[in-house]
C-alpha cells in the first residue's frame, strides 16, 4: 500500500489517501502533482478573489477611513496598518501572490508527497489565518488581527460524483485530488498495456477545470 499525505499550509490541514489500488501501477506520482498543483492554484485564486467566500465563510471587511478623502489619500496606509502590515496592500499583494502561486508560494514535490501553501517567507500569513494579535509599528501598539482563513478547502477525499459536489457544481478539493491521481494510474495503465489514454486524459482535463472548494 502507498499512502499520500498532501500537506496544506499555514492551516496544517492534511488530505490523506490510502491508495491500496493504484499503489503497484505506478510509483512516482509527479505528473499527478502537477495536475493538483494546478487545481490547487486556481482553487486559491477563487478563495482570495471571492475574500473566502468560494470555500466557506466570507473574510471579515477591512477598516475604511470614513472621511472621504483622507480615504482616498490615505486609504492604502490604514489599510496596511489596520491588518499589522509595515507596507500598504501587503494582504491583497504579496500574501495573496504566495497563496496562489506566486512569488514566496510553497510548492514542494517528491515521489509520493507534495506541500503546498505559503513559504517561510511570508510569516505572517498564518498570522492572519489564526487571527493573532500583532504588534503594529505603525500605531504603536498591539493589534488584534481578524481571523482570515489564507488556505482552505473541503479535506474529503470520499464521495460518488452525487455527494462530492455542491449545489453550484464544486467539488471537494480532496474528492477531486482523488480523481486526479486515479486518473494518472489509469493512464500509466493505459500505457504500459499498450491502449489508448484518450479516456484518462478526457478525465483529468475535466478535473483539472473543475471548481474546487
Amino acid at each position: 500500500m502507498i499512502t499520500i499525505s498532501l500537506q496544506m499550509k499555514p492551516s496544517a490541514e492534511k488530505v490523506a489517501l490510502g491508495l491500496v489500488e493504484w499503489g503497484h501501477v505506478i510509483d512516482d506520482f509527479r505528473d499527478a502533482f502537477a495536475d493538483i498543483r494546478h487545481v490547487f492554484n486556481r482553487h486559491q485564486t477563487r478563495h482570495f478573489d471571492s475574500g473566502g467566500r468560494s470555500t466557506g465563510d466570507p473574510w471579515p471587511t477591512n477598516w475604511t477611513p470614513k472621511v472621504p478623502w483622507l480615504g482616498r489619500q490615505l486609504y492604502p496606509v490604514f489599510k496596511a496598518a489596520a491588518v499589522g502590515h509595515p507596507r500598504p496592500l501587503e494582504f491583497s499583494g504579496r500574501l495573496r501572490a504566495a497563496a496562489t502561486g506566486g512569488a514566496g508560494s510553497l510548492r514542494r514535490t517528491t515521489k509520493t508527497s507534495m506541500e503546498l501553501g505559503v513559504g517561510s517567507g511570508v510569516p505572517y500569513a498564518e498570522d492572519h489565518h489564526l487571527g493573532r494579535a500583532v504588534s503594529s509599528a505603525l500605531f504603536g501598539r498591539t493589534i488584534q488581527l481578524k481571523k482570515r482563513a489564507v488556505v482552505r478547502f473541503n479535506g474529503s477525499p470520499l464521495g460518488t460524483k452525487a455527494t462530492a459536489f455542491d449545489s453550484r457544481g464544486r467539488a471537494s478539493f480532496g474528492y477531486a485530488t482523488r480523481q486526479l491521481i486515479g486518473a494518472h494510474a489509469v493512464r500509466a495503465r493505459k500505457i504500459a498495456t499498450g491502449f489508448p489514454t484518450s479516456a484518462a486524459d478526457a478525465t483529468i482535463r475535466r478535473i483539472r477545470n473543475t471548481e474546487t472548494r
